[in-house]
């Protein structure tokens, strides 16, 4: 009976609109954040949701999660300043990153010298399935702590970009062994 629930469920929420689907998908996202009790602020003006996350040893980082043109999208900044003659490194290191990566951009803003990485995903997929929603918002958390740590490991240790990249992947493949 749950099984037949869920697929008219999924059903119905194919022929709501545009406007519509933005709104339940939404709807879903604020539960989500009150049934896993996250530290989040609401918005709803701008239908986006504000997080506090630790990235590494405790440090808190405001992810922000919101429903916008057709798409669910996440965002941090992983690194608030950078030193200016690390500008080509960081550019070489994003650039790594961004052919590597599967989900998401990792942006550098020179001027304002800070580091996003960004993920949006078709509201279609969060949807029709609401577990999808949880799904991406853990993956991006995941991958903003990996980055984080590359960057800061460029900044503070000074370790060539290629190195750096060649270490996590190599991590990633340890990480990929252990789950199979």
């Amino acid at each position: 009976m749950k099984k037949l629930r869920y697929f008219l469920q999924r059903c119905y929420r194919l022929t709501l609109s545009a406007e519509r689907r933005e709104e339940v998908v939404w709807n879903d996202l604020k539960k989500l954040h009150a049934t896993a009790k996250w530290n989040s602020g609401v918005y709803e003006k701008e239908k986006h949701i504000e997080t506090v996350f630790p990235l590494c040893d405790n440090k808190p980082t405001s992810f922000l999660y919101l429903v916008q043109d057709g798409n669910y999208h996440c965002g941090v900044t992983v690194l608030a300043d950078f030193p200016s003659e690390l500008t080509t490194d960081i550019f070489v290191l994003a650039a790594h990153f961004n052919n590597h990566l599967n989900y998401g951009t990792v942006t550098v803003n020179a001027v304002g010298q800070f580091i996003e990485y960004r993920f949006k995903i078709p509201l279609l997929l969060p949807l029709l399935y609401t577990g999808e929603l949880y799904r991406v918002s853990i993956r991006h958390y995941e991958l903003a702590k990996d980055i984080y740590a590359a960057f800061h490991r460029l900044v503070d240790e000074e370790e060539a970009p290629a190195i750096i990249i060649a270490d996590l992947l190599k991590n990633v493949g340890k990480r990929e062994v252990k789950k199979s």
